[in-house]
């Protein structure tokens, strides 16, 4: 593998701890395999992807959690994530995802692990346009938590 190419996937996830929600950077137990001039890492196995298009400033303002565990892909728009009871310093409780290129984000905050969850809103000019690909039997793929709090940007694909 060349400088610069990346040896891990690295995603903030949406987790639970002390049934609160909170950010937390994990590692993927999936190898980089250079295949086809691409990097390539297995995700995990999907069931019934859907992808949302949520309209411009959308604010719900209200606490949730995750409906069932997956990856949510966010290709377009703004998304502002919040963890009010997480525990964590305002700065690891936060985080603001442009759509494109290092907009992945898991989410497996259930209601039953995390009665205190999150809060999200959509807060661009443009509707936000979301992929969503839920774990079969809502098991998240292998990973290490890094740190607590969202990944760096500079983290986010581990390089």
């Amino acid at each position: 593998m060349a400088f610069g190419e990346p040896k891990a996937f690295n995603v903030t996830a949406i987790s639970a701890l002390n049934n609160a929600s909170r950010f937390e950077c994990w590692q993927l137990e999936a190898e980089a395999v250079p295949a086809r001039g691409a990097i390539n890492f297995d995700l995990g196995n999907f069931a019934n992807g859907l992808v949302s298009i949520i309209p411009a400033f959308t604010t719900s303002g209200t606490i949730g959690n995750a409906v069932t565990k997956q990856y949510s892909l966010i290709m377009s728009g703004l998304v502002h994530i919040k963890t009010p009871d997480s525990g964590l310093p305002p700065d690891q409780s936060e985080m603001w995802i442009q759509g494109g290129k290092y907009g992945w984000l898991i989410a497996a905050d259930l209601k039953d692990e995390a009665a205190y969850g999150h809060v999200t809103e959509f807060p661009s000019a443009a509707d936000t346009v979301i992929a969503q690909f839920p774990f079969v039997g809502n098991k998240v793929p292998g990973h290490e938590v890094l740190y607590a709090g969202p990944c760096r940007m500079e983290e986010m694909i581990g390089l």
